[in-house]
């Protein structure tokens, strides 16, 4: 799940100049449920060595990406209107931030079900092509995501889309921590019940977005988001099909 949680910061892209990564990574010691599943799956010293990979994962993103100071940069691109060449200075590091998160992946493998670690290989492969579709031309797209207030959208719509999160998994995700994660959330394990979650939340979430950002740019580009997620997750995964679905 940590592992996850750090990915999905990185498909944020223009988001990570309001997210302290390290916050996450800084809190990691001691995580019970993670402790007993590589007490369970993996070696003796799985869980003392991965915790080694989360603090060297930490120390690479420091090296490679400061959120305060990419942040800053952003907001003198805007006034000139040259976002494209901070974004693309960043999408140029893309396999460089895969270097970072494989620190851990590599090593939380040995904690995860066959099944589990399949999943996260499809979600590496989903990272590679996300940022692909990101940083297309240079970051257009995400420059037009900020340009259009997306990240302070988002940003704003926060405890919104916990919401859509919290009423189709059925996880509360209010006072979730990494010391109180409960056992029974879901494996990682990609299946056809949970593409068919992942159109749920993308509908609620893009919907939140509509009615709620000054522009429905940020929505549109986030829809776009999760389609090319679900195409890449669930292509090989039969799907449920709306009435819209067979008009187009």
């Amino acid at each position: 799940m940590q592992s996850f949680m750090l990915i999905s910061l990185l498909l944020a892209g223009a988001c990570l100049a309001e997210i302290e990564i390290g916050n996450y990574l800084n809190n990691f010691n001691d995580v019970p449920l993670v402790k007993k599943r590589c007490e369970e799956k993996g070696k003796p010293d799985s869980y003392d060595r991965l915790k080694v990979a989360v603090n060297d994962t930490r120390t690479c993103f420091d090296g490679k990406v400061n959120p305060g100071h990419l942040k800053d940069e952003l907001e003198e691109a805007k006034k000139t209107g040259s976002m494209d060449e901070v974004f693309g200075k960043y999408c140029n590091k893309r396999q460089q931030y895969k270097d970072c998160i494989l620190k851990t992946v590599n090593v939380a493998k040995e904690c995860l079900e066959e099944s589990e670690s399949s999943a996260i290989d499809t979600l590496i492969r989903i990272t590679d092509n996300v940022l692909d579709f990101a940083c297309y031309r240079d970051g257009d797209r995400l420059a037009m995501f900020v340009a259009e207030g997306g990240p302070e959208c988002v940003t704003s719509r926060t405890e919104q889309i916990k919401n859509c999160i919290n009423a189709t998994l059925k996880i509360d995700t209010t006072n979730l921590t990494l010391e109180n994660i409960p056992e029974n959330l879901p494996t990682l394990t990609i299946n056809k019940e949970k593409c068919d979650k992942l159109v749920e939340v993308q509908e609620c979430v893009v919907k939140d977005l509509e009615t709620n950002c000054k522009d429905t740019t940020p929505a549109n580009i986030v829809e776009a988001l999760f389609k090319f997620v679900k195409k890449t997750a669930c292509n090989n995964i039969k799907q449920k099909r709306s009435m819209l679905d067979y008009l187009l």
